[in-house]
């Protein structure tokens, strides 16, 4: 899997679809499945957009394209059962505690992901996601961005995640950003964004000075129509100059992204 990774010019990340989850979403009840994810390779021949403005000839994913084909790795949840049905209930659901294992081709786990419940840097508690490889020593971390964040996140409805590679927290080192704006204060306006309303919600990677480095985008899941239970893609450029390390926490990164801003919070009221 390594090997493969380092040579891809990026990935597609898409959610498997849970039929049990998407009858318990229709009649309001709290039940959550652990996630699976696939990660297949970002076709080289591709168009991708960079903004919504930028849409002619640019390529989304479709669901039957993505099943032909070969996965170059997966993504599978390790998390309590009963925490995740407790917090969606209460209006916590994205911030559970969970464990990812990334399996590759060979159905050997590479690298592990740790994440523990946290309520967020605006409560003074950053969100993290910790890899490890499979002798247990860790890579790197995603940080939650706790400068300016109260301004960021609560007058611009941005949120920005930090991608962190080192051996310890001590030796991390800031290679990335992946910056989320969620309205319309960011470079683009993503209001609606990766709803059949507008297709693309675009997340930005930028170097630790903003200098953009790569547009990565969540699309949505529908392929084109509304009524569907199927969930978005997310499509990940990696930067030129990415390591394969660096690959790993970026891909780590727009997980942790998903699990926080673009997972449902659940809640008590659900009719």
């Amino acid at each position: 899997m390594d090997s493969r990774l380092d040579a891809l010019p990026g990935v597609v990340i898409t959610e498997q679809t849970r039929l049990a989850d998407a009858v318990m979403a229709a009649v309001g009840g709290p039940h959550e499945a652990g996630n699976k994810y696939k990660i297949y390779q970002l076709p080289g021949d591709k168009r991708l957009a960079t903004s919504h403005q930028d849409t002619h000839a640019s390529w989304l994913p479709k669901k039957a394209e993505l099943n032909a084909m070969q996965p170059a790795m997966s993504v599978v949840e390790k998390s309590s059962g009963c925490l995740r049905v407790v917090l969606a209930l209460f209006g916590g659901y994205n911030l559970r505690a969970l464990k990812l294992n990334f399996v590759d081709s060979s159905y050997r786990v590479p690298y592990i992901a740790h994440r523990p419940c946290k309520m967020g840097a605006a409560c003074c508690c950053p969100l993290e996601m910790t890899m490890y490889d499979a002798n247990g020593d860790m890579v790197g971390q995603v940080v939650e961005k706790t400068e300016n964040c109260f301004w960021e996140q609560f007058c611009l409805c941005t949120y920005t995640q930090k991608v962190l590679v080192g051996s310890s927290r001590q030796s991390l080192v800031h290679k990335y950003n992946i910056v989320n704006p969620c309205l319309c204060c960011g470079r683009v306006n993503n209001c609606c964004g990766s709803t059949c309303c507008k297709q693309n919600f675009f997340i930005d990677i930028t170097d630790p000075q903003g200098r953009i480095m790569s547009y990565a985008h969540k699309t949505y899941g529908g392929d084109g129509g509304c009524c569907t239970h199927d969930f978005s893609n997310y499509v990940l450029p990696f930067p030129k100059d990415a390591t394969l390390l660096d690959r790993m926490m970026l891909v780590m990164g727009m997980l942790s992204t998903g699990y926080t801003y673009h997972t449902p919070e659940g809640t008590i009221f659900n009719s």
